[in-house]
């Protein structure tokens, strides 16, 4: 059910789910597949108002405030030096590599480039599934950090669209620039006979890099309902990149489906093999932790 003004772009009919997907996850009418009524009609679900007040959400409301606000200097400092280094160390990379690319690599050129994209949406959802279901902001280091930026996007799933460059992609920066680094190592310090013959796994790994890079801003296009330009329209439309119809259905509460956001063509597939949830069974077996306990909190703030 989605909370009170909750939505994940400007309210509009919600869309049909794309051939072969399951409009919900679990929290759709049990064992029909359908999502509720009001859900097909665009309306949303009203809750009783709390006592004390009416919970508000997006941008007013009061968690999403609280935590907008544990975004520190320090935090921008860290994004600002990860894209500067990463998008150098790209550059680079891929200067030297197109100096040992040769023809008869093009097969497995190809080969690794579909393979890095594949593994870059499986890491997408693999860090955004933990991200979102366990955890919490409270954590020394990576809880301000890391886990912040998620438990203000469920509540207030446009805030990204407010996010310029810096914000949106220094994290995912800063998780490259490890392998990155080691291929530029490679580069300076490996003779051109063995660059050559590791050409085409560095292009997967060259091609894993730059689907990571950019998948928090593939997800804030999926969240941008106006002045997207033509081509990332057009890439969407064609789900090369996660279309906007496509991740809606991750954000109708609880939050619990459709992890991939880099193209999220792994969605359906993972979801129809039940893989978030045995990890998540097998991870509250062993911790008796609940999947999303911190998420729920942080979502029912009023004050």
């Amino acid at each position: 059910m989605l909370p009170p003004g909750a939505s994940a772009g400007p309210a509009r009919p919600a869309p049909p789910a794309a051939p072969g997907e399951r409009p919900r996850g679990r929290d759709m009418a049990a064992g029909t597949g359908t999502a509720p009524q009001s859900l097909q009609h665009g309306e949303r679900e009203q809750e009783a108002e709390p006592e004390g007040g009416s919970r508000r959400w997006g941008a007013q409301h009061a968690g999403a405030r609280e935590l907008a606000e544990l975004y520190s200097p320090g935090k921008r400092l860290q994004e600002w030096i990860s894209v500067i280094l990463c998008f150098s160390l790209i550059c680079f990379n891929f200067y030297n590599l197109l100096f040992y690319l040769r023809l008869e690599h093009t097969p497995s050129i190809i080969v690794g480039i579909f393979a890095g994209v594949i593994t870059a949406d499986f890491l997408s959802g693999l860090f955004h599934w933990g991200a979102d279901t366990w955890g919490s902001v409270e954590l020394p280091i990576v809880g301000k950090a890391f886990i912040r930026p998620f438990r203000e996007h469920h509540i207030d799933p446009t805030a990204i669209t407010r996010h310029d460059f810096i914000e949106t992609n220094g994290d995912n920066c800063f998780m490259t620039l490890v392998p990155l680094a080691n291929m530029a190592y490679k580069f300076v310090s490996f003779s051109p006979e063995a660059l050559y013959e590791t050409c085409p796994w560095e292009c997967y790994v060259f091609a894993l890099i730059i689907f990571i890079t950019m998948t928090n801003q593939i997800h804030k296009w999926s969240h941008t309902y106006f002045g997207l330009p033509r081509w990332v329209i057009f890439l969407q439309d064609w789900h090369i990149i996660l279309p906007r119809k496509h991740h809606r259905i991750h954000h109708v509460s609880p939050h619990e489906t459709y992890f991939c956001i880099t193209t999220g063509w792994l969605n359906y597939p993972l979801e129809k093999i039940g893989f978030w949830r045995c990890l998540e069974n097998i991870i509250q077996g062993l911790t008796g932790e609940k999947p999303r306990a911190d998420d729920m909190k942080w979502a029912q703030k009023i004050k």
